[in-house]
């Protein structure tokens, strides 16, 4: 196989593995053709108003201040007086949309709608503005446009701010909120005089929703135990006491409008949401007005948290709900049918009505969610042979039939209680139903996969042995076996085809079925090559065998473990460190292996510190950018002193253009703290030298000269001047350590490489990039090579996550690109979040192409030994991974439940970047 087609072959691999994830995993659980259902009874309320303060907390909201009183007196006042109240627990991702769609659609998004930023529909659904007769909403441009795009028909109506007003430096973002406010009172105000209005909101299952985005945008701007964020929360809570009354009077106190309160996510101390922290996990619910039931009073109540007593409210009864929950109710208070994909139960004690109303509405949230089971099971049962069909038995037909009957029977016979108990065992088992379905494939593919990706790891390790080492023999061609074993091959092919094609499988399911076909067949092409390497181990010492095998085994494990715990980084850091030592290497090279020491060590710190993002320090950013500043004047006076004939100039302007970038950077890191601190936005001045700096850094290392520690170093100077831009705290201080110790690394190898006889040591200090490689001039693989490998891979892991999960481009801290923009904008901000994760991958990559060059080897070589160790890590994750949990949780651990470490961000790192390099 030439390299041209090897090339096209791997990254068609990974690209399959890759979309298979997606596939496999996140497929959307949705689906359609289901009947709507509606309670039979009369509803309680006429109209509904949803006030959905986005980012309050739980405990922000129901806690009193240090004076004993609440921030939110209104709200308080209701849920002593004259309605419920609970929390609302919602799942991870803590995102708007998510947090929007389980509220108003009844069910949790799936993770498809984030590469649309969470704002486009991603597949169409149900909610309950689309039931509705009218729905009126006010609040941000980035939430309201995806519910009335998703709707049927032209009722639901938009009101929105501009996308600039979402400012994270402004003055004081409690504005979108009164915006909101004053918005919706002049458009009541303005109905007195439009009779077509005015009849459409006295008419029957109104929505009015007001999104209330200030407290959000505060609590990234200044943490939510911030005077903004609490200040927020006493504005929202005039405002929904001003808007209440106004309701009131315009509809004549008629009793017919229900009012809930509540919020999509929460918020981290550190003003960060996404993840599965309490602190986001837990909004609160307050709902009063048409149907909902008063205050309950308690003696005493049990949860496992405190929050009650913290609270002051022991004594009136806490009902906590799920997020999805909250749908239901919305439905069943104004009398609109269910949402068709809705998965939330009904909360009856919210309700204040009949028991016979209670049990309708349960029994037709039970109907409404067997329909979308039956819609699931027909569709699978449909693309399976009828032999190999296997059904979820504890909901077969005549189990449904028979629950469905028994249930109504107890309406019937005034059994209320019976009937909602059967309808929750219905729903539990109907939602049990729908996950088996939506999984039914998920084993048979994820095989499939595995065979394909077994095989194409096995058939690189072939390559390496083939064309890098002296392990193997010329092979004698047998065209005879060749064409049979091709026929052989083929005809397995066909039968899996011809098995796909009567079951009417999805054109991916033949990619993923028939990928290991030609792998295997390009393995087994390979017998000579595999029994060479058979009779190479068999002639070594079993004890050496085994003890490599073992070694490689457990350093991929390791790295595996560190994606769930970062401080395993710190542990190999710290082997690392002992490697001069136990290899000898110390005493050829005292000075070099004490300084790779005291590096390791000390970059072995980060992974110990907190999250990037929790605890800024603008202080100590601006430290590392004099510390840079002073590193590079060093270097530059010991060239000017040397008088280096291979530098120009033109090169001392360059790095003294570099030198200037650092500075101002660290001029535009304290100046945009200080004014936004000062509440004075982000100055277009300091915007202006950010971006420019950005542009720059990708230009300024390509007129540095091409010497190899020259070189590095500008590329450093270069990426720094951004970095420093994007950083909020220690994680500054870390290009500077990696890099240190990537130039301490290039000569280590050089030195490694003495020590075996390997190579004569070259002069570094002269090496020159722009000269051609001569390929003749390249060795085979060494066993000490894979050790090299697994040494990037090791530096491109701590790279990634040594400071935190900085790769959560949807939990990030907004702090970090508020140099280059204030105003909330998703892909741009994430766009900026990648590059400062990018960049100390750069750094890595740069050193282990010096590594490369320096030691001899051909780029292919040692990039095939790192796609091997990468691709086996990424068989680990692929069966690792949960389609549910924290997207924030890689290397760290919350006291959540709900908090997953398989995530699929580990997934698509490992079978992204490392892979497609190595191709």
């Amino acid at each position: 196989m030439g390299i041209p087609v090897f090339v096209f072959a791997g990254l068609l691999v990974h690209c399959v593995f890759l979309a298979s994830i997606f596939d496999i995993y996140f497929t959307s659980p949705l689906v359609h053709g289901m009947t709507p259902q509606q309670t039979p009874l009369p509803p309680p309320g006429k109209r509904l108003v949803l006030f959905v303060a986005d980012g309050l907390r739980a405990d922000s909201l129901y806690e009193l201040d240090s004076n004993g009183t609440s921030r939110a007196p209104f709200l308080r006042s209701i849920l002593e007086n004259t309605g419920s109240w609970g929390i609302s627990h919602t799942r991870v991702p803590t995102e708007s949309r998510p947090g929007h769609v389980a509220l108003i659609a009844g069910f949790y998004e799936d993770v498809s709608a984030v590469a649309k930023g969470w704002k486009e529909n991603p597949v169409e659904f149900d909610s309950i503005f689309n039931e509705s007769k009218y729905t009126w909403s006010w609040g941000s441009p980035d939430i309201l446009p995806m519910f009335a795009k998703g709707a049927s028909g032209d009722h639901v109506y938009t009101f929105c701010y501009t996308a600039e007003s979402e400012d994270f430096g402004a003055q004081d973002a409690a504005k979108l909120d009164t915006w909101v406010f004053d918005h919706v009172k002049s458009f009541f105000n303005s109905s007195r005089s439009n009779q077509t209005l005015y009849s459409a909101l006295n008419e029957e299952k109104v929505v009015l929703f007001l999104h209330l985005l200030g407290i959000d945008t505060n609590g990234h701007a200044h943490r939510p135990n911030s005077r903004e964020y609490k200040e927020n929360i006493r504005k929202v809570d005039e405002g929904v006491k001003e808007i209440a009354s106004m309701l009131e009077n315009f509809y004549g106190n008629d009793g017919k409008t229900a009012f809930i309160l509540t919020s999509d996510h929460g918020m981290t101390d550190w003003g960060s949401h996404g993840a599965g922290h309490p602190s986001e996990t837990l909004t609160p619910l307050i709902a009063w007005g048409a149907g909902v039931n008063y205050p309950q009073r308690v003696a005493s109540q049990f949860f496992e948290d405190n929050f009650l007593k913290e609270w002051k409210l022991e004594n009136l009864k806490r009902l906590d709900v799920n997020q999805a929950d909250i749908a239901p109710l919305m439905a069943s208070l104004i009398g609109v049918p269910f949402p068709l994909n809705s998965v939330g139960t009904l909360p009856l004690e919210y309700l204040n009505n009949s028991a016979h109303f209670k049990a309708e509405s349960m029994f037709t949230n039970a109907v409404q969610i067997l329909e979308q089971f039956k819609v699931k099971m027909t569709q699978k049962k449909e693309t399976t042979l009828s032999f190999l069909f296997t059904p979820f038995k504890p909901l077969s037909d005549s189990e449904q039939i028979n629950l469905l009957k028994k249930t109504r029977l107890y309406i019937q016979q005034e059994k209320y209680d019976e009937a909602v108990s059967l309808c929750k065992t219905l729903i539990n088992l109907a939602l049990e139903g729908l996950s088996y379905y939506h999984t039914y494939d998920r084993l048979f593919l994820g095989l499939s996969i595995a065979m394909g990706f077994v095989g194409w790891t096995a058939y690189v390790i072939l390559v390496i042995i083939k064309t890098h080492t002296n392990l193997t023999k010329a092979a004698q061609s047998h065209d005879k076996e060749s064409t049979i074993l091709l026929y052989g091959f083929a005809f397995v092919g066909l039968i899996i085809a011809f098995f796909l094609l009567i079951q009417t499988c999805p054109w991916t399911y033949y990619v993923y079925c028939l990928l290991p076909v030609p792998v295997w067949y390009a393995v087994v092409k390979e017998l000579h090559v595999i029994q060479d390497l058979a009779a190479y181990l068999l002639s070594l010492p079993v004890g050496q065998s085994m003890g490599f095998l073992l070694i490689c085994a457990l350093g991929i494990e390791i790295l595996v473990f560190s994606f769930f715990y970062r401080s395993t980084l710190t542990i190999g850091l710290l082997v690392f460190a002992g490697w001069p030592v136990i290899t000898q290497l110390w005493v050829q090279a005292k000075t070099t292996a004490l300084i790779w020491i005291l590096l390791c060590m000390l970059l072995g710190i980060f992974p110990l510190m907190p999250v990037v993002g929790r605890e800024p320090n603008i202080p100590l950013v601006i430290a590392t950018g004099l510390l840079t500043l002073l590193i590079s004047c060093s270097s530059l006076s010991s060239l000017c002193k040397s008088k280096n004939k291979y530098m120009n100039n033109e090169d001392l302007k360059v790095q003294f253009y570099q030198m200037l970038s650092i500075a101002l950077s660290t001029y535009v890191v304290s100046s945009t703290h200080d004014s936004l601190q000062n509440k004075q936005g982000l100055p277009v001045f300091n915007q202006i030298i950010s971006w420019t700096t950005l542009v720059s850094s990708s230009v300024l290392p390509l007129l540095s000269p091409t010497f190899l520690f020259q070189r590095l170093f500008s590329i450093l100077l270069s990426l720094m001047s951004t970095y420093l831009l994007l950083s909020t705290g220690y994680e500054a201080l870390f290009p500077l350590v990696l890099s240190g110790l990537m130039f301490v690394w290039i000569n280590m190898e050089q030195e490694a490489l003495q020590q075996y006889g390997l190579s004569l040591k070259p002069k570094l200090a002269v090496f020159n990039f722009s000269y051609a490689t001569d390929i003749m001039q390249f060795r085979q693989l060494h066993l000490d090579d894979v050790r090299r490998s697994f040494f990037f891979v090791f530096f491109i892991v701590t790279a990634f996550f040594g400071t935190g999960n900085i790769a959560s481009v949807n939990s990030f801290d907004p702090a970090s690109v508020y140099c280059f923009l204030t105003v909330f904008s998703p892909f741009m901000m994430g766009g900026l979040l990648v590059l400062k994760v990018v960049i100390p991958f750069v750094l890595v990559s740069c050193a282990f192409e010096a590594v490369q060059v320096t030691t001899q080897l051909s780029s292919k070589s040692l990039f095939l030994i790192v796609l091997v160790i990468s691709d086996i890590m990424a068989l680990h994750f692929f069966f690792l991974v949960k389609d549910y949990g924290s997207w924030l949780d890689i290397g760290a651990r919350y006291p959540s439940k709900q908090c997953e470490n398989w995530s699929k961000r580990r997934t698509i790192f490992l079978l992204v970047i490392l892979p497609i390099i190595s191709d």
